[in-house]
């Protein structure tokens, strides 16, 4: 009994970290790093070493750095038409995979907390607690009415290796201060018997495959975006050879293993 209580208990901390799991297998196949913030609206791209603005295109296809205009031959307003374009098609995506990402933590802890200890007002609203401070985290992020899109350095690091952590670090505070329920719910498996347990296992089977299959999905666009930002970093590489007043900037950069 304790050994199936304790294996149920661990699908919980599992679940509620599959999100940055996928990311994470995901990052590591890419391996691109965003080194910048990088505010996006539908006429403006600029990207900021805190709060100090490093270059934007306007429009575009205007191109200043550090404040001043660069004039460009029709081979450079190429790419930087060609590389604006790109930033422009992949800030939504990238917000909209980290709020995905939120969205499938919150199902997955809201989801095993109700298999566990039923509709229980207390925990639900301890839960919510968690995923309301990770999605205030992103929330600046993103205005979608305006299309406009602030991708800062910090938070984009969080969804990564530090996001998946502080979920697990948080769902276990919430069973450390839940002691009380987790007696109910083991005096409850206690009457139910072995068939009160062998249920509960495979509801949380069923709904870990769900996750699972929710994950898998996640993680397939973030592979495809992933790949856009490949040829962005392509993008941003000729753009250092080819316009000296860009050369010493990086909003990416990637890892060869």
């Amino acid at each position: 009994m304790k050994t199936k209580l304790a294996i149920a208990l661990s699908l919980l901390l599992s679940t509620s970290a599959m999100a940055h799991e996928q990311h994470a297998e995901q990052h590591n196949s890419c391996n691109i790093n965003i080194e910048k913030s990088v505010k996006v609206t539908p006429s403006l791209i600029q990207v900021l070493d805190g709060e100090e603005s490093l270059y934007r295109i306007e429009n575009g296809s205007t191109l200043y750095t550090q404040g001043k205009r660069v004039h460009l031959t029709e081979e450079q307003q190429a790419l930087v038409e060609e590389y604006s374009a790109l930033i422009q098609e992949l800030a939504p995506k990238v917000a909209q995979v980290i709020s995905d990402a939120l969205e499938i933590a919150q199902s997955a802890v809201s989801g095993v907390i109700s298999e566990l200890f039923g509709q229980d007002t207390e925990l639900q609203n301890k839960v919510d607690s968690i995923i309301q401070r990770m999605q205030d985290k992103a929330a600046p992020m993103v205005d979608q009415a305006k299309g406009e899109y602030f991708l800062a350095k910090d938070v984009i690091d969080n969804a990564g290796d530090d996001f998946g952590k502080e979920i697990e670090q948080e769902v276990e505070s919430l069973l450390k201060e839940s002691s009380g329920h987790l007696l109910m719910l083991v005096g409850k498996m206690l009457i139910d018997g072995e068939d009160g347990m062998n249920g509960l296992e495979q509801k949380m089977e069923a709904f870990g495959e769900q996750m699972e299959q929710r994950g898998n999905e996640l993680e397939a666009r973030a592979e495809a975006m992933c790949q856009q930002a490949v040829r962005l970093d392509e993008l941003e590489t000729r753009m250092q050879k080819e316009i000296p007043q860009f050369a010493k900037f990086d909003l990416l950069s990637q890892e060869r293993i």
